[in-house]
């Protein structure tokens, strides 16, 4: 009997593990068409409110660019992410990327700088990588089901190493 519970605790702890890192997948349409057009929606998760309400409150000027929306859909995007901001989520990823501060880009938020402190500039020019914004080059399924598995077979291995593999 002990030696089932001691494998149980094991099984759950891998389990958990391997889903540490899972976001909720967005479901709402217009975050989908409205940030997915021009690129990935970011998990709401990744920032506090008040970092989502500096972003998506100065649309006019989002990263250089005009990306105006109608205020009815604005409010719906921003409503979206304050919602389910990292400082208020209870999902597990949240609480992981949950910290003080307003933070302008999600690269910036010390989980992202954590995770990804050790990939050298030559990851973020690869040309299938481009950007350290461009998570989907690497977290290649997380639009779809949430997973921040990583798949970086297309990098150089001493980069890969470099970078981790998760």
């Amino acid at each position: 009997m002990r030696a089932l519970s001691i494998a149980t605790v094991f099984v759950v702890m891998a389990a958990t593990t391997a889903q540490a890192e899972t976001f909720p997948v967005i479901q709402n349409k217009t975050v989908l068409t409205e940030c997915g057009d021009c690129h990935m929606a970011f998990p709401p998760q990744t920032l506090p409110k008040a970092s989502w309400e500096k972003i998506i409150g100065n649309l006019a000027d989002h990263y250089g660019e005009d990306a105006s929306l109608d205020p009815a859909l604005t409010a719906e995007v921003l409503a979206y992410h304050v919602e389910n901001a990292s400082d208020v989520s209870s999902v597990r990823a949240a609480m992981k990327w949950r910290a003080n501060g307003t933070f302008a880009r999600i690269t910036d938020a010390p989980r992202f700088k954590d995770k990804h402190g050790t990939c050298p500039q030559e990851v973020w020019g690869h040309e299938k990588v481009r950007s350290k914004s461009n998570c989907l080059a690497c977290h290649t399924t997380m639009q779809t089901d949430g997973s921040t598995d990583a798949n970086m077979n297309f990098l150089p291995a001493n980069l890969k190493s470099q970078c981790g593999d998760d």
